[in-house]
């Protein structure tokens, strides 16, 4: 009888976007922001206005994400909203507004062939998600529930709630709490060898590598002890 690497786990931990979940954090240069605020009510701003602040936003958050000193207290999108140059001076109902923008292009959507992976992964083992999002969570959950996933894990840990991202132990630890379980019998599913593999090390989890640029083993440094191309690999292997 063929034993899968999973099968020595009884509770599978993942991430979501790009393990998951894809065509996430749409933020380029080509973006229309100033369509999505329309498209929910804003008339408010300019498009330019809304682009130039968003872009401001997003700098802002992703120097703060990649720096160490913030993995153990970085802040929502309303937080730095409140406070950024660009959009400080708005009234309350137009931040929330740009916060929603920003949450429409960072949320992606979750492939049937992805969503029945899960519901096979659920038959042998406790799911739990640890994912790293900046806006609120509401509208993955709504995301989740639109491919009837929601209910497969135990326990939904999003940076936003906790104000803190992986790698930081601590996100990973309020996880591992709502599982009754030794931690050699966790593993952690992800595809960022600096945030999800990292941090799963920091906390004491074996961890599965979803890599889909081989050019990228050469930059191991804290080896996964499994690496796949798809979630969907972690199935049958």
């Amino acid at each position: 009888m063929h034993t899968r690497f999973i099968d020595q786990f009884d509770v599978v931990l993942l991430d979501v976007s790009h393990t998951f979940m894809f065509d996430v954090d749409r933020f380029s240069d080509t973006e229309d922001y100033g369509a999505t605020y329309r498209q929910i009510g804003g008339n408010l701003l300019s498009n330019g206005e809304v682009y130039r602040t968003i872009s401001a936003l997003f700098n802002s958050m992703m120097a703060d994400y990649e720096d160490p000193n913030c993995y153990d207290s970085f802040h929502p999108v309303l937080s730095y909203l409140k406070v950024l140059p660009e959009s400080k001076p708005l009234p309350v109902d137009e931040i929330r507004l740009l916060a929603q923008v920003i949450a429409m292009h960072e949320v992606g959507t979750i492939p049937a062939t992805h969503a029945k992976a899960l519901h096979r992964l659920d038959e042998t083992h406790r799911l739990g998600i640890v994912s790293n999002i900046w806006s609120s969570s509401t509208l993955y959950l709504r995301e989740f529930e639109r491919v009837g996933i929601r209910n497969l894990f135990d326990v939904i840990i999003f940076s936003s709630d906790h104000r803190c991202i992986k790698p930081s132990p601590y996100i990973f630890a309020k996880a591992i709490e709502a599982f009754d379980v030794d931690r050699s019998k966790i593993v952690f599913v992800g595809d960022s060898l600096k945030h999800d593999i990292a941090g799963a090390k920091a906390a004491g989890l074996s961890s599965v590598w979803i890599n889909t640029d081989t050019s990228q083993v050469d930059q191991i440094t804290l080896g996964p002890e499994f690496i796949i191309k798809d979630l969907r690999d972690l199935i049958e292997r």
